[in-house]
């Protein structure tokens, strides 16, 4: 062979390499690992995981809150565009409380329809809005349509709330990116529903509340990596922190 046509095909197959490193780099899942701290103390650690189909969340108790209250908690969302979930497990492991159950989506006739693997009793059928969400899943629509708000529909745990964001400012923060501006949100909730609040996890429970605004600060470059999430608790606010990025 030729130096010519061995030269070519060198780069060639190194183009084919490039081009599969690429393709496998683009469609590696993004990983967020938070942290939740009350007092000054790390409680809670959590990983969200997203890969462009599923979202999935993970919340376990640290060893010192384990003493005091355990948790082993798992929210798995498959979602269509715009993080608009198709079906949701959701698996909770907490000291007094347990969870297991599949939530599906028919937006064609605007019904959630919730299985419960643990009891019977805990299954249900109830009415959404057609673009209705999860936490998680409204979270990182909110964090890709920074420019654009508008009001989001949640499902709480079979409860249907509004949910409007609004961008109030930016503000320098400290995060595991340095002093860095932030794009500050505020987020208001409004329960549309009228059933009473049924028991649920820690993890989100405490989220949606109608008299306590959602403070979240994003990262104002173009990732808005939810650098710092606050919610009031009392008598003290719960803070989640960014740890790592991937």
């Amino acid at each position: 062979m030729c130096a010519w046509k061995y030269s070519q095909l060198k780069t060639t197959r190194f183009s084919i390499l490039l081009f599969f490193f690429l393709l496998a780099n683009s469609l590696k899942a993004e990983e967020l690992q938070m942290s939740i701290s009350y007092l000054g103390l790390d409680v809670v650690n959590v990983v969200l995981t997203d890969d462009g189909r599923i979202l999935k969340v993970t919340a376990k108790a640290t060893f010192l809150a384990s003493i005091a209250a355990g948790m082993d908690n798992s929210y798995i969302a498959e979602y269509v565009d715009d993080y608009l979930p198709v079906r949701r497990n959701k698996t909770i492991i907490q000291k007094d409380y347990e969870e297991n159950r599949t939530i599906l989506y028919d937006r064609d006739n605007d019904l959630a329809v919730r299985t419960s693997h643990l009891s019977s009793d805990r299954s249900k059928t109830y009415p959404i809005y057609k673009d209705t969400r999860d936490f998680f899943t409204a979270l990182f629509y909110i964090r890709t349509h920074l420019d654009t708000p508008k009001r989001l529909y949640l499902d709480a745990n079979g409860l249907i709330w509004s949910a409007d964001y609004t961008i109030v400012g930016i503000e320098k923060i400290n995060s595991v990116l340095g002093k860095v501006d932030a794009i500050k949100v505020e987020v208001d909730f409004k329960k549309i529903s009228p059933e009473n609040k049924e028991r649920s996890d820690m993890l989100t429970n405490n989220l949606v509340n109608e008299s306590k605004k959602l403070v979240l600060w994003f990262s104002s470059d173009s990732r808005h990596l939810p650098l710092k999430t606050r919610y009031q608790r009392k008598p003290f606010p719960v803070y989640w922190l960014l740890q790592s990025y991937e």
